[in-house]
């Protein structure tokens, strides 16, 4: 026993081994297997009459799926078409929010560049008001002044020429004041009254901007509503042309099923599709090799069950210990 111990024990390890490698290639062979006899039945099924009743159902099935299919693909391009359609509508709708802002600029700027101008003429028109107000008043105070001294020299008895003289020239700077005051009140009117009409001129252009800022900030909340209103309803459909997309992945994913089923049976009769028959081919290849994989698993699985169990538990159970030695020895080195 000693002798075989490690040589039996060293050959199951072997054996055991390779059973893993050929269950995990055996899956990966299934797989390709399944997806191998889908493509069968899916290029061949329209081409053969089943008679059967189990195959006629899966038949039946395919053809539901299909009808099902189309149906959400055409719901599917009615969302896209309806999308797109919200897709021009924005744009329509950007477009006219330009078009209308710009209009509104090209309007709102010579209003603007008016009601400065007429400020400025107005500012101008209130300072000539300012300078014929403090004009009259000198004016007055010159002619306060005049008359003091006229009386002055009317209260004389017996004036002299040069009083006379100086009286003559009082009286006739107070005739010329009269008429520069009659000329100063003349021009005060005047600038007051084109004042106002530049104030009613303002206000009329102040009423026409905010006419114009108001239709602006009307056409952005406009655009605004339509942009919220048109993104709910883009992902609305998004959303259900989502749901349709994963529909018909989950079809997809369920008609790999029938249509394996009928790939079995057309392999299992030899039935080729006529446009690719190398897909029976393939399937065929990896039946043969499934097969052959099987039987090693069993010729392997036989010898495993023909080994000494004292021989392996003994041999496993050294080899658990040498390897639990080595990973302490590891551990030790390395702290």
């Amino acid at each position: 026993m000693s002798a075989s111990l490690p040589r039996d024990g060293y050959r199951d390890l072997r054996r055991r081994l390779r059973i893993l490698r050929l269950t995990l290639e055996r899956s990966r062979l299934r797989r390709a297997l399944f997806n191998a006899e889908a493509e069968l039945g899916w290029l061949g099924w329209e081409q053969v009459e089943f008679y059967d009743a189990e195959t006629t159902a899966q038949v039946a099935k395919i053809q539901e799926f299909e009808n099902t299919q189309a149906f959400l693909q055409n719901t599917s391009a009615e969302l896209s078409g309806k999308k797109a359609g919200l897709d021009e509508e924005l744009a329509r709708e950007n477009t006219r929010h330009d078009e209308t802002q710009a209009s509104l600029a090209a309007e709102r700027g010579p209003i603007v560049s008016r009601i400065q101008e007429a400020e400025t003429t107005r500012e101008r028109k209130i300072g000539s008001i300012e300078r014929f107000s403090r004009a009259l008043g000198e004016i007055s105070a010159r002619e306060q002044w005049l008359e003091s001294r006229s009386r002055s020299f009317m209260n004389i008895v017996n004036p002299t020429m040069e009083i006379r003289a100086a009286a003559r020239e009082v009286s006739d700077e107070l005739a010329q004041l009269i008429g520069e005051r009659k000329l100063v009140l003349a021009d005060k009117a005047t600038a007051a009254v084109g004042a106002e009409t530049l104030e009613a001129e303002i206000a009329h252009l102040r009423s026409e901007l905010q006419r114009i800022d108001t239709a602006a900030e009307e056409a952005r909340e406009a655009l605004a509503a339509a942009s919220r209103r048109m993104a709910n309803e883009t992902r609305t459909l998004e959303r259900a042309k989502e749901k349709s997309s994963l529909q018909m992945a989950h079809l997809d994913r369920e008609k790999q099923k029938p249509y394996r089923f009928i790939g079995a049976c057309l392999a299992d009769h030899n039935i080729a599709p006529r446009n690719q028959p190398q897909c029976l081919e393939k399937v065929l290849e990896l039946r043969d090799r499934e097969r052959q994989i099987e039987d090693s698993l069993l010729a392997l699985q036989t010898a495993c069950s023909a080994a000494e169990p004292i021989i392996l538990v003994t041999f496993y159970l050294l080899l658990i210990a040498l390897i639990f030695a080595l990973s302490a020895v590891t551990v030790h080195f390395l702290s």
